[in-house]
């Protein structure tokens, strides 16, 4: 009887572990491989999240979500993805600090390395405008309104051409 429980109490500590290790996030190394920031796979992060999504032009698509908190309160995220012929622009239009978590999960995807999403989160949190700021692989312009109930961040990405 001893030896089952024994036995048992193994096997318990075995299926815990592996639960534990299969649900620790993935750390991201300097050097860690990622997805190339392209207008493309930047709407297709946002579907994968299961926004609303509307396509207002071929390079310019609009995601939604919001929910009624109270019966005259309602608070969304409107996300805007566009794209010209050398840079991709983020808009995030917030109106609930809780939405923010989509601008934290966008600067702490696969698009960036470590060492980028540090600096992206360091411009973020210096609650200034950023004009043409060297970012690993890319030059980034980033400005933050808080117009009344709202917040709003925009972030511009153009990739550094490499010296020939």
């Amino acid at each position: 009887m001893k030896t089952l429980k024994a036995i048992s109490l193994v096997y318990l500590c075995l299926i815990t572990n592996s639960f534990i290790a299969s649900g620790a996030p993935p750390t991201k190394t300097a050097n860690s491989a990622t997805t190339p920031l392209t207008f493309a796979n930047v709407v297709s992060f946002f579907k994968a999240a299961k926004f609303r999504a509307t396509e207002v032009q071929p390079r310019c698509v609009i995601f939604f979500e919001g929910e009624w908190k109270s019966a005259s309160v309602y608070n969304y995220a409107v996300i805007m993805v566009e794209n010209s012929d050398e840079d991709i622009q983020v808009t995030f239009y917030l109106t609930d600090a809780h939405e923010m978590n989509w601008v934290t999960e966008f600067l702490d995807s696969q698009f960036f390395n470590r060492n980028e999403t540090e600096k992206l989160f360091q411009l973020m949190n210096a609650r200034s405008d950023v004009r043409s700021q060297s970012v690993g692989r890319f030059r980034v312009d980033f400005h933050h309104w808080q117009p009344r109930h709202a917040e709003l961040l925009v972030f511009n990405f153009t990739p550094r051409r490499r010296d020939r």
